[in-house]
């Protein structure tokens, strides 16, 4: 009989804090005479860390190289959370081949890989991430059909074991297993867990959760003509493996670190520190109007929770930013008639008043509470909504018959709140960047236009 270990990490999102844990583990069960494969199942990177944010994602790479990974392949995250220039010079570093095979990058490896063991045992690799079919494309990436992929690859793979590192979701992964002969999906994206794994078919499931709370160890028993005859499949939690009282410094340090390198860049020197509290939030009206200028409209929609802090600083630091603005969220340009745009915004208001005080979480959202609505360009009076311009007392109303663009964060397109939203009107996510980069932006503008 020959034996086989996988061990596997998923969808840690920059949460550092449990990865000194992790490295140790990786090592220990590396080094106990089993023949050992290592893999990254993406979502690894996330800018919500600030040594992320200062590194534009090395730092997590660096560590991944610790872990002496055998393939990775990429999340959501790193896919579209990082710039098309960010996520082309990622891997620069990397010590590990990157898998994905369906998206075209100049970083991975697009076809599969074949690794054999030293019993001979041939174990082929492809990665797949989640088609986000709205985004991907913009954002200059070419996306394929993950099952299009699959039944052109798979023919083709000669090899005794298959594995499927796997950045689709629970429900992909199972409808994968339950039509395609792959032995093994290791699965992410969806942060589920499966503390003995799980099985579909013929087809052997494992996934570790979300954030480092869990690691994963497969165990496989192959007999001499190559056929699996055992195996054993946990997630662990991080909180029951050993710790050291080194690991606190480590992870402090790594945190102080990012601070202090986004602290060295001043974004702008404002005249007066803007308050973000009920009823003015002058800093979430502030947002509003630079957003919709960076997205070239006359009007914008924002919530007040997304000015994560009570004010605005007047000295206004990269750390500020990531601070006040710590989403993965970028601004969607919406194209409506006055009449949808009208339906719209009624929505809005209907269900933000039930948002208001909810913790929201999920779709790029790193705040605490929804909070207000924020117009900019736009006023509700009569059960009507005018059009608002500065120094005009009274505004024009909705034409509905007239076409009007609005910016909007791209929570609103994803998430559940606003169904019309999703079926009404034209929408373009605008790419590159992040809220906060889009304020850091817009001063960097103001200086040169200064100079």
């Amino acid at each position: 009989m020959n034996n086989l270990r996988i061990l596997h990490l998923n969808d840690l999102h920059s949460h550092l804090e449990h990865f000194p844990v992790i490295e140790r583990f990786f090592a220990e069960k590396s080094s106990q005479g089993i023949e050992t494969l290592r893999f990254d199942l993406g979502d690894n990177v996330d800018r919500v860390h600030p040594l992320t944010e200062a590194t534009q994602g090395q730092i997590n790479v660096a560590l991944m190289n610790q872990l002496h990974l055998t393939a990775a392949t990429i999340g959501n995250n790193e896919g579209l959370g990082l710039t098309h220039t960010m996520l082309s010079h990622l891997y620069d570093e990397a010590n590990f081949p990157v898998l994905l095979s369906n998206l075209a990058t100049n970083f991975a490896r697009s076809r599969p890989m074949v690794v054999t063991t030293t019993f001979g045992l041939r174990v082929g690799l492809i990665g797949l991430t989640a088609p986000y079919t709205r985004a991907y494309p913009q954002a200059g990436w070419d996306l394929s059909d993950p099952f299009e992929v699959l039944d052109e690859l798979l023919p083709q793979l000669d090899c005794d074991f298959t594995i499927l590192l796997s950045h689709l979701g629970k429900n992909v992964d199972e409808k994968i297993a339950r039509s395609y002969a792959i032995d093994l999906i290791i699965g992410a994206h969806t942060h589920h867990l499966f503390e003995h794994g799980a099985q579909v078919e013929q087809t052997l499931l494992a996934a570790a959760g979300r954030y480092g709370d869990h690691v994963g160890q497969i165990d496989l028993t192959f007999d001499e003509q190559n056929h699996l005859v055992d195996a054993k499949i946990e997630a662990i939690a991080t909180n029951t493996l050993p710790q050291k009282k080194s690991d606190l410094v480590e992870i402090n340090g790594w945190e102080l670190k990012g601070h202090a390198l986004l602290k060295g860049t001043v974004v702008a020197q404002l005249k007066a520190p803007l308050s973000n509290r009920y009823p003015d939030f002058a800093a979430s009206y502030y947002f509003a109007e630079l957003f919709a200028q960076a997205a070239h409209t006359s009007l914008a929609v924002v919530n007040s929770g997304l000015v994560v802090a009570d004010q605005l600083p007047a000295c206004l630091t990269l750390d500020d930013l990531h601070e006040i603005l710590p989403h993965s969220i970028r601004l969607v340009r919406f194209t409506f008639t006055g009449e949808e745009l009208k339906r719209v915004l009624l929505e809005m208001m209907d269900v933000s008043a039930y948002l208001a005080t909810q913790q929201i979480q999920g779709m790029g959202f790193r705040g605490k509470t929804f909070g207000s609505l924020i117009f900019y360009g736009l006023e509700f009076r009569n059960g009507d909504f005018y059009l608002k311009k500065r120094g005009a007392p009274r505004g024009e109303k909705l034409n509905p018959q007239s076409v009007y663009q609005i910016a909007l964060p791209d929570q609103y397109l994803f998430a559940w709140y606003f169904p019309l939203l999703k079926k009404l009107g034209e929408s373009e996510i605008l790419f590159p960047y992040f809220l906060r980069e889009i304020v850091a932006e817009h001063f960097k503008r103001l200086e040169i236009e200064k100079d």
